[in-house]
């Protein structure tokens, strides 16, 4: 093995740690695979995310950078990072019990800067600072603020309209001129762009600045540069439609131009990035008198068995976790009321949830619909996902969202407001919550935490989204009373239509 490294530059002993560092990997991979597979999915299918697949080659790649300098300083094994890396145990645990795939993830990604920091020690961490803090960029993260980015593009937008002087009606998402309407759809939001400049704006400042402030000026310049791009190019996209034609705007025409908008702002960033450089090469001949010698001596059982104790623990408790389908289904002999009529589908409003158990639709004698949707908490399926909405984004729009608290009998429950709109002008407010052992609630991480503790507890992940629905002319307050009465008279009804007897 040392002469394989030599190869590249390390002509040191470096079986011991390269050993450690290689056997606690091979656990890792082991006992995570299943997220680690699910990482790569979301990397490789994603455009969001295609940068994932490099963060860490780039990674390894500056820490080679820093492989001499990181010679000099004595490596010295750190036990207070076994805190972190147990709750990092912790939270891969909630995320396999409820299957929120953002804290598997998180944590399996945040476990290896954390496995080396532990094994090596803080005089390695300083050097090798960037390569670890860098491995954040694995997670695939960030989809969940596409519709604040699209408000922000809207919002930007707007305000330079009327900086131009264009007459504009703003209505959430929906942007009017006298040529036409115009929509801040998802594919609008400049997430993907925005997850990009970030990403790239970090290596610009580690390699361009040694200053931390000159660093942390430019990450956040990279952090709102995308934002303001996006509204420019949303502004751009609406004003050649009001002094030119509408055709030039819509459609692919104006992601076209938007990319190559982008392509610009790029290169902007890459030119600022100039302003008041500092860059200083890393060291490049070796120097063998001056490695420590503890490299040496690192013993290799003992830290191997307590690096990996944390996650060999997690892994022995997620053996006993409930994590299959368990029966449950709603009861047949509950109705939410003689007012209410079963109905198959409504076609002006029609949740879009997947893969659910069972599912009921029902409209009400006030105008009102009534949805229930269940599930088993099988491993192919999720209630609580990005990729499940309360609306079909083909027809509907989110504007904006509240949430009230509600009692109804002896309970109470914090329902969400959601407020839509669709291009032919109709409106409506969905009031809606989930409902698992337990807890009622529409606070989504609340949820997930319930559910995990469920599953740990061999109860299981099931549960059920329940949602009531009515459509309203010009604002929400119009129907906001009548839906807040029909939740506190209906809630308890419906919460007793989904059968959990089976699955407690």
């Amino acid at each position: 093995m040392n002469r394989m490294f030599s190869r590249f530059g390390l002509a040191v002993n470096v079986n011991k740690p390269a050993l450690i560092i290689l056997l606690w990997c091979a656990v890792w991979a082991g006992v995570y695979y299943e997220g680690i597979a699910s990482a790569v999915s979301v990397w490789v299918t994603h455009d969001a995310f295609n940068h994932c697949l490099f963060v860490l080659p780039i990674a390894l790649y500056f820490a080679y950078e820093r492989r001499y300098s990181v010679m000099m300083v004595e490596p010295k094994f750190t036990p207070v990072f076994l805190i972190p890396m147990f709750a990092l145990q912790g939270l891969w645990l909630v995320g396999f019990a409820a299957d929120i795939s953002l804290f598997q993830h998180a944590a399996i990604f945040i476990m290896i800067p954390c496995a080396i920091s532990m094994c090596f020690g803080w005089k390695v961490v300083r050097v090798l600072w960037f390569s670890l803090c860098f491995v954040v960029f694995a997670i695939p993260v960030g989809e969940q603020l596409v519709p604040a980015f699209q408000v922000i593009t809207a919002d930007l937008s707007v305000l330079f309209l009327r900086w131009s002087g264009v007459p504009v009606y703003h209505d959430g998402l929906f942007i009017t001129i006298p040529e036409g309407v115009f929509e801040v759809a998802e594919a609008c939001s400049g997430i993907r762009f925005f997850i990009a400049c970030v990403v790239m704006g970090s290596i610009i400042a580690y390699v361009n600045y040694q200053s931390a402030y000159k660093r942390i000026a430019f990450l956040l310049f990279s952090i709102f540069l995308p934002i303001i791009a996006n509204g420019l190019r949303a502004y751009g996209t609406i004003l050649v439609g009001h002094l030119i034609d509408l055709k030039y705007a819509s459609a692919a025409d104006h992601l076209i131009y938007g990319w190559g908008f982008f392509a610009f702002i790029i290169m902007l960033l890459v030119l600022f990035s100039r302003i008041g450089a500092e860059p200083v090469s890393p060291l490049s001949k070796p120097v063998h008198d001056k490695t420590h010698p503890a490299w040496l001596n690192m013993k290799v059982v003992p830290i191997v068995s307590i690096m990996c104790l944390p996650v060999i623990l997690a892994f022995v408790v997620s053996l006993g976790a409930a994590r299959g389908a368990l029966p449950v289904s709603l009861k047949a002999d509950v109705t939410v009321g003689a007012e209410v009529e079963l109905v198959s589908f409504n076609g002006s409003w029609r949740p879009s949830f997947i893969s659910p158990e069972q599912e009921y639709f029902a409209h009400g004698s006030k105008e009102e619909d009534y949805y229930v949707a269940v599930y088993d908490g099988g491993l192919d399926t999720e209630m609580v996902s990005d990729e499940n909405r309360l609306y079909d984004i083909k027809k509907w729009r989110y504007i904006g969202q509240d949430t009230r608290e509600v009692a109804y009998g002896q309970e109470s429950v914090v329902v969400a407001l959601l407020k839509l709109g669709a291009s032919n002008g109709a409106k409506r407010l969905v009031m809606y919550w989930y409902y698992v052992p337990n807890l009622s609630s529409s606070n989504v991480v609340s949820i997930k935490l319930m559910q995990a503790l469920n599953v740990l507890q061999g109860k299981g992940g099931v549960g059920a989204v329940i949602a009531i629905s009515k459509p309203y002319m010009l604002d929400s307050s119009e129907v906001e009373p009548e839906l807040l009465a029909l939740v506190s008279e209906k809630a308890g009804r419906l919460e007793g239509m989904v059968d959990f007897s089976t699955g407690q």
